[in-house]
């Protein structure tokens, strides 16, 4: 190996450290301070925090992840894509889109991302409509195989209520096909899903 590719090995490599060091950690440190303060952060003028995870998971599980218009029909419990509900007479029965979806062999996976800091009134509705979305998913996975549920709970506001959704979890089966966590956790449970899949 000769110096100049040596060297690329090394900041490559040390490219990686300060990845996984300032971005795969506790939601629990994601402050509005601490969400300022990084260089993807651009005021929340943008989608900037989901283009964010969308890298990081990209680059966790080295598959392509595609935006989708995906979603449950409450009613209908079925997952429809379906670009513009509000324009139809059952508008309010469909939940928000997917971030993501990731077909990987026979399976597919479906991402959901959120990036909640602080407290107050506007972060508890957003999350109280995650929760509610997060029991769609679940009737879901009542009457369908081989499709996982991934929920990226971001920054400190969704560390506050993470025992609400662990108390949603355990309440339900098919908890082996549902993730709800941040991305360091996520991180860490890639690796199991990763041998389940058998991915190459």
């Amino acid at each position: 190996m000769n110096k100049n590719t040596a060297a690329k090995c090394i900041q490559q490599a040390w490219n990686k450290y300060i990845l996984i060091k300032n971005q795969y950690i506790s939601s629990e440190f994601q402050t509005k301070e601490w969400r300022t303060e990084q260089t993807w952060y651009d005021n929340g003028k943008r989608n900037e925090c989901e283009l964010h995870q969308l890298e990081i998971i990209n680059d966790i599980t080295n598959q392509e992840i595609n935006k989708t218009y995906i979603r449950i029909h409450l009613t209908k419990n079925e997952l429809i894509e379906e670009t513009k509900p509000l324009n139809l007479d059952d508008g309010f029965e469909y939940t928000e889109n997917f971030d993501g979806i990731q077909m990987i062999n026979d399976t597919i996976l479906y991402y959901n991302l959120k990036f909640v800091c602080g407290r107050g009134g506007a972060q508890t509705r957003s999350l109280r409509e995650v929760y509610h979305f997060i029991k769609a998913q679940i009737n879901i996975l009542n009457t369908v195989n081989n499709i996982y549920f991934i929920n990226i709970l971001d920054g400190d506001g969704s560390y506050k209520h993470r025992h609400k959704f662990l108390y949603l979890l355990n309440e339900y089966d098919k908890k082996n096909n549902i993730f709800i966590g941040d991305i360091q956790e996520f991180n860490i449970y890639w690796r199991s899903l990763n041998r389940n899949l058998q991915i190459e």
